[in-house]
């Protein structure tokens, strides 16, 4: 009689010899899996640029102060009695006029306003430009009462005003920009100068000797407006306001002006602006 029990050793294929366990889903399956991994790839890499790219801009030059400093310090008004008190000085062999700002709030412009009235305090330029198709192509981040006119944000250097209350900064970060972009501020980039303390180098493109300008700001908080009194480099420019005490400054467009109007604390006006180019401009009233 024949032996049924199956042993150890016996190999039994049921379903035919082209039957896989598991065949009907694997091709489904490998689809996914390879969709997954290259998913997963590319937010690594693409994590690993804004990385990569942020670690490189740091290492260009320090960032002035905290983002969430400044958007708190758009929320004060500029103390002191409204005007502009002017001075001179010397650093590092450049000659300086320094115009330090009191009491005023901004707003941008784009035309000249009228000088003879007593709220306008000072008027300087702005962005940068270039002429493209015929008309004006502002370069860098701008926004005029909460309207975007440009964006880039290469340039590290800012001013970003709220409700009249203005601060400068030295940032490629977004934020202090969408918190102007949401009150209807306006904000305008151009080249970092100065940031806490240290030459911003890698942001000089500019070469050669023209006089400058600047907005700066000093350890205590305070904004002037700076103009050289002969030619000089970005480099020579920027050593003579570290040297004077300024820990951030923000370039400003077009040279300086042989006499530019200031009206003094007292209300007298000195000097007056002429501009044949059309920038965009920042204009200091008292409130």
């Amino acid at each position: 009689m024949k032996d049924n029990k199956i042993y150890d050793d016996e190999i039994i294929i049921i379903g035919g010899s082209e039957w896989e366990h598991g065949k009907e889903t694997s091709s489904a399956d490998k689809k996914w899996k390879i969709a997954a991994i290259a998913m997963c790839a590319c937010l690594v890499l693409t994590a690993g640029f804004f990385v990569g790219k942020h670690a490189f801009y740091s290492r260009q030059f320090p960032k002035s102060r905290p983002d969430k400093e400044i958007v708190a310090q758009l929320s004060m008004k500029m103390p002191g009695k409204p005007g502009v008190h002017f001075s001179t000085a010397s650093a590092m062999g450049v000659a300086l006029k320094i115009y330090r700002l009191s009491g005023l709030c901004a707003h941008f412009a784009d035309t000249v306003p009228d000088i003879s009235s007593q709220d306008v305090h000072l008027v300087t330029r702005s962005a940068d430009y270039r002429i493209k198709n015929d008309e004006r192509a502002i370069i860098g981040d701008f926004i005029q009462d909460g309207k975007v006119l440009s964006k880039s944000n290469w340039r590290a250097g800012f001013m970003a005003i709220s409700d009249g209350n203005a601060q400068i900064g030295v940032s490629r970060s977004n934020s202090v920009r969408k918190h102007v972009l949401k009150n209807e501020g306006s904000f305008f980039r151009q080249l970092a100068i100065v940031s806490a303390g240290t030459r911003c180098d890698k942001q000089y493109i500019l070469k050669g000797k023209v006089t400058r300008c600047a907005y700066a700001r000093d350890e205590a908080g305070q904004l002037h407006f700076i103009e050289t009194v002969n030619p000089e480099t970005l480099y020579g420019f920027a050593d003579a306001l570290i040297e004077y005490g300024f820990v951030d400054a923000v370039y400003v467009t077009g040279g300086t002006q042989p006499d530019l109007f200031y009206r003094d604390a007292d209300g007298t006006p000195h000097g007056t602006y002429t501009d044949d180019k059309p920038h965009k401009l920042v204009v200091w009233t008292s409130r």
